[in-house]
């Protein structure tokens, strides 16, 4: 099973911190690397984490259904969205309240109104779903763990995803039975690990100083960490805005 990439931002929080896999074992620097995603998946708030998922049309045996269940990856709903049996969408309303959409008398007050609030692992919807109705969800999410590989099927083989290997490898399976050809993953590309490792390198050096002691320089990593996650969400804060500004200016050309 060969992660290289991953192995080298072991080694790279070993070396900013100056000390030796016998001190900084590959248990600890795993859970620094997850703790420091942790807390980019919560703050990061940019394009490379959203994600859409869609739910399969509505059956007979699903008709009147008010709940969906949401996707085990997601961090933060962006927009849920309706389409019809007669290709109509619809953008829903989140909720606040969940008392006011379990309330029997909700639907008399909001009759055509499309709204949705988050119970649990689930959110509820109104109105009920109705044949044919399509839901997607559109949301932030977290990325694959850091050092996933891709399993070994046909179809990621077709695709490039898989590499020679050798019977008893670790990973390694033999494709198609009997065939004496052994493939194993390669590594899951990841946003933080392979486009901008800073983000994610500084908070797992913040908590690996903090384990041998050094608070203050693990002050000034996890300062580095949050400086960094701010700057990337200034960026598409700028990004939008500036969108915004373009279309507006084309609509008044337009007008014109």
């Amino acid at each position: 099973m060969s992660t290289p990439l991953y192995d080298a931002l072991k080694d790279k929080v070993r070396s900013w911190v100056n000390r030796d896999s016998n001190i900084l074992t590959d248990l600890l620097v795993t859970d620094f690397l997850d703790y420091s995603a942790d807390f980019c998946y919560r703050k990061l708030r940019i394009p490379p984490l959203e994600h859409t998922y869609s739910y399969g049309a509505i059956t007979s045996g699903q008709v009147g259904e008010t709940q969906l269940t949401l996707p085990p990856d997601l961090s933060e709903i962006i927009q849920v969205r309706k389409t019809d049996s007669e290709g109509n969408s619809y953008v829903f309303d989140e909720r606040i309240s969940l008392a006011s959409m379990e309330d029997a008398d909700y639907a008399r007050v909001r009759t055509t109104h499309e709204s949705f609030a988050r119970k649990g692992s689930n959110i509820i919807i109104y109105p009920e779903a109705a044949l044919g109705d399509v839901y997607e969800i559109h949301y932030y999410r977290r990325l694959p763990d850091l050092d996933s590989l891709y399993s070994v099927t046909q179809t990621n083989l077709d695709a490039g995803l898989l590499a020679v290997s050798v019977q008893g490898n670790p990973g390694s399976s033999e494709m198609p039975a009997g065939s004496g050809d052994y493939y194993e993953g390669t590594e899951v590309g990841n946003w933080l690990r392979d486009e901008n490792e800073r983000v994610l390198l500084w908070g797992a050096i913040a908590h690996a100083l903090d384990y041998v002691g050094e608070d203050e320089r693990s002050a000034k990593f996890l300062q580095q960490q949050a400086l960094a996650v701010q700057e990337l969400n200034q960026e598409e804060v700028i990004r939008r805005v500036k969108g915004g500004s373009h279309l507006q200016t084309y609509s008044n050309t337009a007008e014109l």
